[in-house]
């Protein structure tokens, strides 16, 4: 047993370097999609290491590990379930908006297309395998990538890495009435959290946002209203009130504070959901900045990181293209394949 364990012992201490370079890279900048592409092979290769490594020294522990596998089609049920009744519930407290019914779509998806796959394959054509090859490879792409953005999510949120603090931007959402709903009073709550952890000196808070054609005053205003109230000072306060999106909302932002504090980072402040895309815009605009979540209600979570994940994917289109060439190339060998074969 023992000898099995040191013939692992290179790859052990290859994959312990990866994860040191990781490691790294992630302390000097987290706001790198690229590190997202490196973490998910990092994981499934760290968990199959540590599977080898436990079934040679403790037996039996192979025979748990394969059933664990042979149950992954059950957690796919599972899982497909779990985004249908979110999709329900979603449109019962939300309305039935197409941005609202992205987890149901997505739970739907999960048990139709396997329906779909095998009825292609029993008409037995070059063509039907090819269609049914082409909806397998893009699912399993799909599934990577969202289990990707997921993972880094979860990952940016719990470990962030951040340095001195000149300021926390609060970025804005719909107020009522000029109300904090509770969406943006979870980012407010945090924000204030923030504030009060950096005592030399305080840093700035900026809550930004424009005024939509549904509210009676700008959603900065309203934020700040909010602030003064938990007891936050005037003088700490820079109100943005002129921004209509995130870009705006960290370049406005960005402005006002350099005025007063050219040094330090933007501690950007959204909702959990929503930090992993406003930390690479803030990249993409070469401002020095890190991002933090609020609290969201845990029902509307799934379909809101559904649809950063779509966003996600439309502003970062060469490296989706990149990540795609493999399932691409697959799919051209297989049909090559299959039309040689049947042609």
């Amino acid at each position: 047993m023992m000898d099995a364990a040191f013939e692992q012992l290179p790859g052990l201490v290859f994959l312990a370097v990866l994860w040191w370079l990781f490691i790294w890279q992630y302390r000097k900048d987290p706001r790198r999609l690229g590190l997202a592409v490196l973490l998910l092979p990092l994981v499934l290769f760290t968990i199959s290491a540590a599977a080898g490594l436990l079934s040679s020294v403790l037996p039996g522990f192979e025979l748990l590990f394969s059933i664990v596998l042979v149950l992954t089609p059950l957690m796919v049920v599972v899982f497909g379930a779990a985004l249908i009744y979110n999709g329900i519930l979603m449109c019962r407290r939300e309305g039935a908006k197409p941005a609202n019914l992205l987890s149901l779509a997505a739970g739907l998806a999960v048990f139709i297309l396997p329906v779909i796959a095998v009825l292609l394959i029993r008409v037995q054509s070059w063509w039907t395998y090819s269609l049914a090859f082409v909806l397998f490879m893009a699912s399993v792409f799909t599934a990577s990538l969202f289990t990707m953005l997921l993972l880094y999510a979860w990952v940016h949120a719990k470990f962030p890495a951040k340095g001195k603090g000149a300021a926390v931007v609060v970025l804005g959402a719909r107020a009522i009435d000029g109300k904090v709903t509770p969406l943006l009073r979870g980012r407010l709550d945090k924000g204030i959290e923030l504030h009060e952890r950096q005592a030399d000196p305080r840093p700035l808070m900026v809550p930004t946002g424009g005024q939509g054609r549904d509210e009676v005053e700008p959603e900065g205003v309203s934020m700040a209203r909010y602030l003064r109230e938990q007891g936050i000072a005037d003088e700490q306060i820079l109100v943005e009130d002129r921004a209509r999106d995130t870009i705006e909302n960290l370049r406005y932002s960005d402005a006002l504070v350099r005025a007063q504090r050219p040094e330090g980072q933007l501690w950007l402040v959204t909702s959990d959901y929503h930090a992993l895309r406003a930390a690479m815009a803030s990249r993409q605009l070469g401002l020095d900045a890190r991002a933090f979540g609020g609290k969201t209600a845990a029902y509307y979570r799934p379909s809101a990181f559904l649809r950063e994940c779509v966003a996600i994917v439309r502003d970062q289109k060469k490296l989706m293209v990149l990540l795609a060439l493999p399932f691409a190339l697959a799919i051209a060998g297989m049909m090559y394949v299959l039309t040689t074969s049947y042609l």
